[in-house]
């Protein structure tokens, strides 16, 4: 199971309850929660919010951290092993790929979204299942002319993603990058995620108001479709590939 959360902060518990719906979908009176936090560079601060939200949930947390800690493969392993709920944290999407794929987590977590655990990624964390998804990662590393970019992800699932969209489409920016990149896209809002299981997804949000949308780029502007509130994940990604 996999739930693609928007964006939001944890720390003012504007996705509780989708967090809440992420740990009840484990189906465990105590479920083992593990956090990665990569994409942000691991700060303690992040690790302790997130380990405070999910034990405050009833988890048992821990968290995988990477960065220059010399972690062995076999105890990486054993740590995705260990737990029902993988949490994946937000930040630089591009850093976070490419430190996984040196360690081999990218294959692991891969591995592990065949079987019947759950896991949640917030902004990073769910553009990092598509294909490809459109990134700020130029912008880490105080780049004051950075662009946004396509980057590519763990293939997971088909086509394009965009998190935090509702904050993206009033940046000039976000605008001219679609202006000379007309593919579609799925994007989802701040406090809003698609949770997909067994070929169907639904939306789940924190606030009611929050939406996931296909978004087309045109000549003309603009083309935002309304994801229904249940469907197939084939016709989701159908309206997202191949462009």
């Amino acid at each position: 199971m996999l739930v693609l959360i928007g964006g939001g902060e944890i720390a003012n518990k504007e996705t509780l309850q989708i967090d809440r719906y992420i740990v009840e979908s484990c189906g465990k009176e105590l479920p083992n929660h593990l956090f990665i936090p990569t994409a942000s560079g691991e700060p303690e601060g992040y690790v302790a919010t997130v380990r405070k939200a999910y034990e405050s949930l009833g988890c048992k947390c821990d968290s995988l951290c990477i960065l220059n800690t010399g972690i062995a493969y076999d105890e990486i392993r054993q740590k995705i092993d260990w737990a029902d709920l993988i949490y994946v944290g937000g930040g630089n999407t591009k850093f976070m790929i490419n430190e996984w794929k040196k360690v081999g987590i990218d294959r692991l977590l891969l591995d592990a979204l065949r079987t019947n655990k759950v896991i949640g990624g917030l902004s990073a964390g769910a553009l990092c299942w598509f294909e490809y998804g459109i990134s700020d990662s130029e912008s880490f590393g105080n780049n004051a002319d950075w662009n946004y970019s396509y980057v590519e992800g763990l293939g997971a699932l088909r086509g394009c993603h965009c998190p935090h969209f509702d904050e993206r489409e009033r940046e000039d920016r976000f605008k001219r990058f679609l202006e000379l990149n007309k593919r579609s896209f799925l994007a989802i809002e701040n406090n809003c995620a698609v949770s997909i299981q067994k070929g169907k997804y639904k939306i789940v949000r924190s606030d009611r108001d929050k939406n996931a949308y296909i978004v087309t780029p045109t000549a003309h502007g603009i083309i935002k479709t309304k994801v229904e509130q249940t469907g197939a994940v084939d016709d989701l990604c159908s309206g997202i590939e191949g462009q």
